[in-house]
């Protein structure tokens, strides 16, 4: 039995060595004798993932007008793991970049992650592309991929599209949960940020083979595993681009904005904001000097005035208190109020007589709203203004926008140090526009809800998306809303508006052709010197309005002066198709807000923008600004707020600036003085 046992011993020890022998031999067989075959196969298996970018939508205006598309480029990628930086100098020269440059790219990448691509270049010509292929064994971790670069077929619109740029790492970090890697692009304003979902599409994933020097061998099970990038949505904007180019026209050299609004759907028209931007240049790879220009430079080219940008209503704001007075029964459609030209400091611009409500509008009766202001309930009074869209932030596809100030009791109690220290007295220039703020968008929205009488819509520009698969998407739109005001009384304002705009500034902007409602506005500018802002609000036709336009330029004068020509001609194109006043358009585009000046034209194209700021910047050896000062003109010690485009406030009680009056037959005082202190300017038509 022993024997037996210690016999199978032996042969299970002999089995187990003969098998480890094999195996060794097998090993020496794979290590040595193939060990180049092998090495080969482990080289090229390799699996990675490259993850292909999808194509923003395309972007249309409601003509059918391409305005946005995409173009491919070449982004330079390096994977640190297997790049040589003993190459970096060659390659620098290669690109025309130092090596310097290089070499931190590479350090930014190995921090990222030294395993994966990352995009160091983006824009590579396809002469160098071409030229570091041929030469790719030299620059292992180094390859290229196609991407896809946001192409502007126009220097218009640039605040309504927007821009895109980078992700940041801020950005990222709120974003990676959707998808988002280090170098995507994403929205940063106008519909690029407001519909970025849609707008971005899916990006798409690639498996690929590549070897031990990073570099891409074949497709991974020849391409099966792939998945193919989806595109954005196409859009179709509400923008008529004829309108939008004129307005951008008549706002060359001015700070302000005009926005076009179809009062029977809400959808947008046209939105303009001076000064502008061609957003080509903002476009891919943007150039560093254009970057710190763009954001330098006083006039603020990227702040958008027509959505962001609060200053006084003035004299537009008058049929809004025509309507409450009426609806609430502070008056009557028959009867009057008397002007003798004013009381105390609260001037009128004449001495009108009886005034009721239709020709208060037409004259332009301060008196008339002085008065209505002290009849009117002030919390109701804050409430209507609300209703109408004033003091909150419009509804609208677009982030960037202000509610303005529509000041209710609250306000005044801290404006003032506490309750009972003002009086109804103080409210009075509330009625004539003055003490509050709005802008254009809020305006246009308003005017837009008299024109229609009285229906209140989501203002909007984009009409429709279409996506991949070829389904139209509308947008989600707030359902129109029917303000509680007799019709009766819309229809008395609409006249009243008839009246001013056909009768009493007839022979100054209107075509004959084309029949309107409106009523002009002069707001006043805070700062010693400065020009009021010109205001107007107008629809057309009368009879069937097809459009309202809102447009307020900063330090410009009369409402009669700038804004009035422009919303006009706007009108008449959209209404008659054609523009039968050109020598008006040429005029209004030569009149310039007040102490507007710029050494960069940033509306023209990219390389006439690129000279000009290299230019600057070799002449001042600064990154360039554009001056808002003549040469040998001292800078003015008074505040710059309306002509840097910063938001205005009204001013409080107890800080007012120290004025001199103006010289005028009319008695007018000074624009600075504050809400409430009884010394107020005849507002101007």
């Amino acid at each position: 039995m022993q024997e037996n046992t210690r016999i199978r011993l032996n042969l299970l020890t002999t089995t187990i060595l003969l098998v480890i022998g094999l195996l060794a031999m097998r090993l020496v067989k794979l290590q040595i004798v193939d060990s180049n075959v092998y090495s080969g196969k482990t080289r090229q298996s390799s699996i990675q993932e490259e993850v292909r970018p999808a194509a923003r939508g395309l972007v249309y205006d409601r003509n059918g007008t391409l305005i946005a598309n995409n173009e491919p480029t070449y982004t330079m990628q390096i994977t640190p793991r297997f790049f040589k930086k003993e190459k970096a100098k060659v390659l620098a020269e290669l690109l025309g970049k130092t090596e310097e440059e290089l070499l931190a790219k590479e350090k930014e990448a190995r921090e990222y992650t030294p395993l994966r691509p990352y995009a160091v270049f983006k824009e590579v010509s396809f002469s160098i592309v071409t030229k570091i292929e041929e030469m790719n064994y030299e620059f292992p971790g180094v390859d290229f991929v196609v991407e896809q670069k946001r192409r502007y077929n126009s220097p218009r619109a640039a605040h309504i599209l927007g821009y895109i740029k980078e992700i940041s790492k801020a950005q990222l970090d709120l974003k990676k949960m959707e998808g988002y890697r280090r170098g995507d692009v994403i929205g940063q304003s106008g519909i690029e940020r407001f519909y970025e979902t849609q707008m971005r599409g899916e990006p798409g994933l690639r498996l690929v083979m590549k070897n031990a020097h990073g570099q891409v061998v074949s497709s991974y099970r020849d391409g099966k595993e792939d998945k193919d990038p989806i595109s954005g949505y196409t859009f179709h904007l509400s923008i008529d681009g004829r309108l939008q180019a004129l307005a951008e026209k008549m706002l060359r050299n001015k700070r302000g904005g005009l926005v076009a609004i179809d009062p029977k759907t809400g959808e947008i028209l046209a939105l303009a904001s001076g000064p502008d931007y061609n957003p080509a240049l903002l476009s891919g790879a943007v150039d560093r000097d254009v970057w710190i220009g763009l954001n330098r430079d006083p006039s603020k080219p990227l702040y958008n005035r027509a959505t962001l940008s609060v200053q006084p209503p003035g004299s537009t704001f008058k049929p809004f208190m025509s309507l409450i007075a009426l609806q609430d029964g502070a008056i009557t459609e028959t009867s009057k109020i008397y002007c003798n030209g004013g009381w105390g400091t609260h001037k009128c611009m004449g001495v009108h007589g009886g005034m009721d409500v239709r020709n208060a509008i037409r004259n332009s009766c301060n008196t008339f709203y002085y008065t209505l202001m002290t009849r009117l309930n002030f919390a109701r009074w804050t409430d209507w203004a609300h209703e109408f869209g004033f003091g909150v932030k419009p509804d609208v596809d677009i982030i960037e926008r202000s509610k303005g100030i529509i000041p209710d009791s609250a306000y005044y109690d801290k404006m003032y140090g506490g309750r009972n220290r003002w009086k109804t007295s103080n409210l009075v220039i509330l009625g004539i526009g003055q003490g509050l703020t709005v802008s254009p968008l809020q305006l246009a929205n308003y005017v837009a809800t008299v024109a229609n009488g009285g229906t209140k819509h989501m203002p909007h520009l984009v009409r429709y998306m279409v996506n991949p698969a070829g389904k139209k998407i509308y947008p989600t739109i707030t359902p129109p809303k029917k303000m509680p005001i007799k019709p009766e009384f819309f229809a008395a304002v609409q006249e009243g508006m008839r009246r001013s705009a056909m009768e009493h500034t007839r022979n100054v902007v209107w075509d004959p052709k084309v029949k309107v409602g409106g009523k002009t506005g002069t707001a006043q500018a805070p700062g010693r010197g400065r020009k009021d802002h010109s205001v107007f609000i107008g629809f057309a036709p009368l009879e069937d309005p097809k459009i309202a336009v809102a447009a307020l330029i900063e330090n410009a004068g009369f409402g009669a002066t700038a804004a009035a020509p422009m919303a006009s001609l706007v009108m008449e194109l959209y209404v008659t198709g054609k523009m039968s006043r050109q020598g008006l358009v040429n005029s209004v585009s030569g009149v310039s807000s007040q102490g507007f000046e710029r050494k960069v034209d940033w509306t023209k194209g990219v390389d006439t923008v690129l000279t000009a700021v290299r230019r600057a910047k070799e002449a001042s050896k600064t990154p360039v600004v554009a001056s808002t000062t003549k040469p040998g003109q001292k800078t003015p010690a008074t505040t710059n707020a309306p002509i840097n485009g910063a938001i205005q406030k009204p001013s409080a009680p107890g800080t007012r600036q120290p004025v001199t009056p103006k010289p005028d037959t009319r008695n007018q005082t000074p624009a600075t003085l504050p809400a409430g202190t009884g010394n107020t300017a005849p507002n101007r038509r």
